[in-house]
């Protein structure tokens, strides 16, 4: 039988010792991991397929032990999780079947009491494992759509043009996106894209406690192009009514019926805007390449980690106004802020982008290289969904298959590459003949000016005309020495030299001859 795996989300280090320490004496209960935060139990959940039970203690924090119970729920429903109470009343017990576990321990169980708890939990998350495996299609173990935050590094960096056409580039590519202002302050996404609209996120806090999908759907507006939109208060005041658990209520209901959620987190982090970036698939800060931006962004992914909202890790970094032209580039900003560095950029195309902020029509931007980067951005973020065949096939195939496609590629340019650089050689001999046939001939004709040259069979004619040749190939380097490829002819009062280039493009005669004349000057003259 294979071994249980649990978690334990236990803020106090004495009492996850102790029960850590029970488990041990316990076969077949293998503890896996012990987190001290209600944002690492998420993380390390979503990390761990074949976990079966997790153990939340009643005092974890920040995040309430009831809230996280609703949350590990609705992101895993097979999955069993235990209440650790202080006090194992009735009142606990009803408060934590009604937020989603599976049953309520007390700090200081007895070791049969622990086990029996676990091993019922246990058997109940297997049997609906088993069943979710056999009903969900395969490449599908979610139901939450991706949620993405985008927070500025500060003011002035494009988070919300970028939120808005990241939602745009999504819903043009077939997918159902919800577009979140969580700006919630001075929020301007109806600017950017000129809509009015009465209700907002606002609307939605104040029947938190009542949200269904009716409800939802009234509070938001379909853009024409595609994104519903769920908008920031019209009044900034009214952001105070707007609670960091009210966020968390709206976007889990939110999630439930969209592919894609985009979170416009502005710059200003409170309460509410934390927690849509806790619970972020992706937690990108927007920055432009410049020092006080990127010193921005690296004290902004600090803070949250210091206010344990999210690991510095686990926050991206996304340059947008960049040009080659720049003075910091991707590797020294990389260097700067810190967080990992996304892989794409947003170029500076300010201008192209100036009609469509002042119309409040983002179809006026027509830049190509704005639209690819965007579309790039929405696929490195996976907001376009996976293809196919990369859902169905594992990760250690795709990297093969990979592999095999780079060899084909290479093996199918390799004739274009001999090619080209048989041109380059066939140039460069061309030239040496050339160079080569002018020293022979000038060399030749200063010999004949002295020698003569007499085409008669005496002994003097012959040894005049061989010396003259060989004062002419003196000036020659290589195999064209030899009189199968160079000849030395006198015409008209002119050295011929004629040489012969060895031709290296298959297909092509063997050689040519490259002639060169020069006048033969007389001793006697001048």
């Amino acid at each position: 039988m294979m071994s249980i795996q649990i978690l334990l989300g236990i803020e106090d280090r004495d009492l996850a010792a102790s029960l850590t320490g029970q488990f041990r004496e316990l076969p077949d209960i293998k503890v896996v991991a012990v987190e001290t935060s209600s944002n690492h139990v998420a993380g390390t959940v979503a990390t761990l397929p074949q976990l079966d039970v997790v153990l939340v203690h009643q005092a974890l924090g920040p995040l309430p032990a009831l809230d996280l119970i609703r949350e590990l729920v609705v992101r895993r429903p097979q999955l069993a999780v235990i209440l650790i109470a202080d006090e194992a009343t009735a009142e606990t017990l009803s408060a934590a079947m009604a937020a989603g576990a599976r049953g309520v321990i007390s700090n200081e169980p007895t070791l049969s009491e622990l086990q029996n708890r676990v091993q019922q939990a246990s058997e109940w998350s297997r049997t609906m494992r088993r069943h979710f495996t056999s009903v969900e299609a395969p490449g599908h173990p979610g139901r939450l759509a991706r949620l993405v935050t985008l927070c500025g590094a500060k003011g002035g960096v494009g988070t919300t043009t970028l939120a808005i056409h990241l939602a745009i580039a999504a819903s043009s590519a077939g997918r159902t996106v919800c577009l979140v202002d969580m700006d919630l302050q001075n929020g301007d996404i109806p600017g950017y894209l000129d809509v009015q609209h009465r209700h907002s996120i606002a609307d939605l806090a104040a029947a938190a406690g009542d949200l269904d999908g009716a409800v939802v759907a009234e509070a938001l507006f379909v853009h024409p192009s595609g994104p519903h939109l769920l908008l920031a208060p019209g009044q900034g005041e009214d952001a105070e009514e707007v609670s960091a658990r009210a966020v968390r209520q709206i976007l889990t209901v939110v999630r439930s019926r969209y592919d894609v959620v985009i979170v416009d987190g502005g710059t200003h982090i409170a309460d509410a805007n934390a927690m849509a970036v806790e619970l972020a698939d992706e937690a990108v800060i927007v920055t432009t390449p410049d020092v006080p931006a990127l010193r921005s962004a690296r004290r902004l992914a600090r803070m949250f980690a210091r206010l344990a909202i999210r690991r510095e890790e686990d926050v991206s970094v996304l340059l947008t106004r960049q040009d080659r032209r720049n003075e910091i580039q991707p590797d020294l900003a990389r260097k700067m802020v810190g967080s990992p560095l996304r892989g794409v950029t947003v170029p500076a195309v300010f201008r192209a982008l100036e009609e469509a902020a002042n119309t409040g029509s983002p179809g006026a931007v027509k830049n190509a290289d704005f639209r690819k980067a965007v579309g790039r951005a929405a696929a490195d973020l996976g907001l376009l969904g996976a293809a196919p065949e990369q859902e169905t096939v594992p990760p250690s195939r795709r990297k093969q298959g990979d592999a095999g496609a780079v060899a084909v590629e290479f093996a199918g340019i390799l004739p274009l590459i001999v090619l080209v650089f048989l041109l380059v050689w066939q140039v460069v001999l061309i030239g040496l003949t050339s160079t080569y046939s002018s020293h022979a001939a000038n060399e030749a004709a200063r010999a004949v000016a002295v020698l003569g040259y007499d085409k008669g069979n005496t002994e003097q004619a012959r040894a005049n005309r061989e010396e003259v040749r060989r004062r002419a190939v003196e000036r020659v380097k290589g195999d064209w020495k030899d009189r199968e490829h160079l000849t030395i002819n006198v015409v008209d009062g002119y050295a011929v030299v004629t040489i012969d280039t060895p031709i290296l493009i298959p297909g092509l005669r063997s050689s040519w001859g490259i002639e060169t004349r020069t006048k033969i000057v007389d001793e006697g003259e001048g």
